[in-house]
């Protein structure tokens, strides 16, 4: 990339929702937060910023992004649901596992693991969301 660029994606966030917004990508997924901006990782060159807006995205189309997570997809999972994350689907497929979450705005993110490391041996396929591809 050249030097001096950034990408910048905007999530829309719904009036009266911007703290919620924040605490769910700082807390609960754990983006670094500075202002309204999630930075992802040492990535200085990508960012996240949160913006009011009208704009609906329709969370059965593409999601807003995707992030890979490295192993323990199931228990990253588990994590996120008891923090109230509400998911639309996880799966497991041939290639590892997936799953997409709604954001409080109804924003759909999809996160994806190639490992099927499970070392507490926590089982996701009792979850009325749970497939397997």
């Amino acid at each position: 990339m050249e030097r001096g660029k950034i990408i910048v994606l905007f999530i829309p966030v719904k009036k009266g929702m911007m703290e919620k917004m924040e605490s769910f990508y700082g807390d609960i997924l754990g983006f670094r937060m500075e202002e309204g901006e999630l930075f992802i990782n040492n990535i200085s060159t990508v960012r996240g910023q949160l913006q009011y807006s009208r704009v609906k995205i329709d969370p059965q189309k593409n999601p807003l992004f995707q992030f890979n997570v490295v192993g323990e997809f199931p228990e990253y999972c588990r994590l996120l649901r008891n923090q109230g994350v509400e998911f639309e689907f996880v799966a497991m497929t041939p290639g590892g596992y997936m799953a997409k979450i709604l954001d409080p705005c109804d924003n759909s993110i999809l996160i994806e693991c190639d490992s099927f490391e499970n070392s507490s041996d926590f089982d996701l396929t009792s979850w009325e969301e749970y497939r397997r591809y």
